[in-house]
């Protein structure tokens, strides 16, 4: 499933997940916008972002839209009294920062086994009567995108990035972890060539400030890979690749209106 969750201005909605007990809101408070998802039990985490940085376990995974222009003296304090104004709990909470805007998420979930005929086996297959489901929920902003490698100005550091958050049904070793985080990464870059997302004149990898959150909920099957050529490491890569096309076409479409709607300021 592949969906593109465009909403209106100061509306907020609520998507349940294939995986139980796993649910998407987006919220529009007086203290801010920010996509939030929400588990019954605590998930196992590994999180790229400060705020529930490394590995932990949380209840809240926060995506949270702030200005091009933030620029706390410390974003740590500053995050977690937001959390808290929400009526969250800081410590059951990790979360993340974006310019794009989070209600232009690409979401993408898959189950194993694939409904699809004709699929190919990965290497490390799970047996058939076992389940395995991964969801991913990405924002796309391209304003400081960025090629790996390729020097940079300091003026690119701001928070317009690429947020992936992807929860697995399953139990993952800390390799595991760390192996889906680098699957994530490379369907992020697999994703922007499709998109033919380019910085002087080559394909861009990411953005200069893009952050990636993986979550277990310790159920099930029990994994310790999570690399491309296993089962683990297909659903993860689809769904982050297919997630950000969605959101990444959203994006286009928005700075494609914003542009028009500039242009035809300037005729008047």
């Amino acid at each position: 499933m592949i969906c593109p969750m465009m909403q209106s201005e100061g509306e907020e909605t609520s998507t349940r997940s294939l995986i139980a007990g796993i649910g998407m809101k987006q919220v529009v408070s007086p203290h801010g916008r920010y996509m939030q998802i929400t588990s019954d039990n605590p998930l196992r985490t590994l999180n790229s972002s400060p705020w529930g940085g490394g590995f932990g376990h949380h209840r809240v995974l926060m995506n949270r839209q702030v200005d091009k222009t933030y620029n706390e003296t410390d974003p740590l304090v500053e995050m977690e009294a937001f959390i808290a104004r929400e009526g969250l709990k800081p410590q059951d909470t990790a979360g993340m920062l974006t310019a794009a805007w989070v209600n232009d998420v690409g979401f993408s979930e898959l189950a194993w086994p694939l409904e699809e005929e004709h699929r190919v086996q990965p290497v490390e297959a799970v047996y058939e009567h076992e389940s395995l489901r991964v969801a991913a929920w990405v924002t796309v902003g391209l304003g400081n995108k960025a090629r790996a490698g390729a020097i940079l100005p300091a003026a690119s550091l701001y928070p317009g990035t690429i947020n992936t958050i992807v929860v697995i049904e399953g139990s993952l070793t800390d390799a595991a972890m760390v192996n889906a985080v680098i699957t994530a990464t490379e369907a992020k870059a697999a994703a922007l060539q499709a998109l033919n997302i380019t910085v002087n004149g080559q394909i861009a990898t990411g953005t200069s400030t893009d952050a990636v959150l993986i979550a277990a909920t310790g159920r099930g099957t029990s994994f310790r890979y999570a690399g491309t050529a296993t089962t683990l490491g297909y659903l993860i890569g689809r769904t982050v690749h297919d997630a950000i096309l969605a959101s990444g076409q959203l994006y286009e479409i928005e700075m494609s209106k914003r542009v028009a709607v500039n242009l035809q300021g300037e005729c008047t």
